[in-house]
């Protein structure tokens, strides 16, 4: 193809996204997912393999690009991450936000900092927060977070009271934050693994994620407002984040 093709094809891409609706009431998307079972666990393969400077993420590769699209446009000044595992993804955090030129503050929080990548652990712009769920404003104190500069990005994937949890941080968001909750995908895999080892077969999460946000939008439709953009990046719900890029307003 010739260069000068490129831009009519550009012209579409912008008329494109420019004419779509960019946000949404989250009452009124709905639960369903372009994405195929099949293409599911094809794509959980490779995320078992995927990693951030030899340390395991854990995320799939629909999501990473989605967040790094958000992370360049939201430039937040604090990414507050549940679930830490070996600290690869939070590692991936603050590189992104060193790349864009982004002054930030990483927190990741984790019940069992035991398996930690120790490249992870000394990383300075990482701080790891050992806590539960249950006990969040233990974890994340009032004092601690009225001094976190916004905006925030914060991505729950600890799956453990999160109701609740975003309930807690409701309390000190600011318009133009946002929160991601993973796994809200009812056909995403149940258990570690499944998509990767055959023998472990495949069992559905079912909506349990979904469910805990949809409580807490019950009340918040007016307050957080469902961002299509990275929501509908590669299609409608294709993401292991169902309805769950949410943006404070």
């Amino acid at each position: 193809m010739e260069a000068a093709e490129y831009h009519p094809v550009q012209s579409a891409i912008d008329k494109e996204v420019s004419q779509k609706q960019r946000y949404a009431r989250f009452q009124d998307r709905q639960d369903k997912s372009d994405m195929p079972t099949n293409m599911m666990l094809k794509i959980a393969h490779g995320k078992y393999w995927t990693s951030w400077r030899g340390i395991p993420v854990l995320k799939d590769c629909l999501d990473l690009i989605a967040v790094q699209e958000l992370f360049w446009e939201l430039k937040p000044r604090t990414v507050i991450e549940l679930g830490a595992y070996k600290g690869g993804s939070a590692l991936w955090a603050a590189d992104m936000m060193k790349m864009i030129g982004v002054t930030s503050r990483v927190l990741s929080m984790d019940i069992d900092l035991s398996l930690l990548d120790p490249v992870a652990k000394a990383y300075p712009d990482v701080t790891f927060i050992q806590g539960d769920s249950l006990e969040i404003d233990k974890c994340f104190p009032p004092e601690l977070l009225q001094e976190l500069p916004h905006p925030w990005f914060i991505t729950e994937d600890a799956h453990v009271n999160v109701t609740g949890v975003l309930e807690y941080f409701d309390e000190f968001t600011e318009p133009g934050d946002y929160i991601c909750v993973e796994d809200t995908n009812p056909i995403v895999p149940n258990s570690p693994g499944q998509g990767l080892a055959k023998e472990l077969g495949y069992t559905p999460l079912g909506s349990v994620k979904l469910d805990a946000v949809k409580l807490f939008m019950k009340d918040k439709g007016e307050r957080y407002l469902v961002d299509q953009r990275y929501a509908d990046f590669f299609g409608y719900n294709v993401t292991w984040n169902m309805n769950s890029y949410l943006k404070r307003v």
